[in-house]
């Protein structure tokens, strides 16, 4: 790849003045993507992203809301170079002008400091008619103000959300995170901790790894109540 350093190893460092670009690989043991509840709008218009106006479109959720995961299934999906909006920031303007991309996801495009690294890419991609994907938290016309074509370009982008987290989501979600903790929770109990905790997606995390604290491991409902008593949630 002209102007770029392609890879995948975790921790692995980029050379100086080289870009780094990952392009994601099918994983067979990867977990199944969620396309129901508060993911299927979003889910629904990646997955169509050849009818997608100009080749391009934001997506937008909250933090730990899965913007990284699913920006990584189009990736695979469209074979596109996967990049951060920080390391566009950190690359040469030229270094990006150069790069050889038939499409690009950019995760944490709203970096603060990637708006002239980002500007460039979209330039590129658009020279190129290669589709993009840029994911970020807030609506993308309220990423950058300058250059000022940057913000008009991103203002007129459509977007995808990620909604909000339903209870049916939460429990999937659930379902997910404690099974990468090696815990096997009983469906009741993942519906009762699903209808009864902070309905965010960052509290996912914590009320997984509360369950692997207490015991019983919310293998009951008396025990799946001590999680939510013990993080602050009142369980009703």
């Amino acid at each position: 790849m002209t102007g770029a350093w392609s890879g995948s190893q975790p921790g692995a460092s980029r050379p100086a003045g080289q870009l780094f670009l990952d392009f994601p690989k099918a994983d067979a043991d990867s977990r199944p993507l969620i396309e129901s509840g508060s993911y299927a709008t979003a889910v629904t218009s990646i997955r169509r992203w050849r009818l997608w106006p100009g080749g391009q479109m934001a997506l937008v959720g909250e933090a730990q809301s899965g913007r990284t995961r699913l920006l990584r299934m189009w990736a695979e999906d469209a074979g596109a170079a996967f990049v951060t909006g920080e390391a566009l920031a950190d690359a040469e303007i030229d270094e990006i002008a150069r790069l050889s991309v038939s499409a690009l996801a950019v995760d944490d495009a709203d970096h603060p400091a990637a708006g002239m690294g980002l500007f460039a890419a979209l330039n590129l991609c658009s020279d190129r008619r290669a589709p993009v994907l840029l994911a970020g938290r807030t609506e993308p016309a309220g990423w950058f103000t300058i250059p000022p074509d940057l913000r008009s370009r991103l203002a007129a982008m459509p977007v995808a959300h990620i909604e909000p987290p339903d209870d049916e989501t939460l429990a999937a979600r659930l379902r997910e995170e404690t099974a990468l903790r090696h815990l096997i929770i009983p469906q009741e109990s993942v519906t009762y901790l699903a209808r009864r905790m902070e309905p965010s997606w960052e509290a996912v995390g914590r009320v997984a790894d509360q369950i692997a604290r207490t015991p019983g491991r919310a293998e009951g409902l008396r025990s799946a109540r001590a999680v939510l008593v013990a993080l602050g949630m009142d369980p009703g």
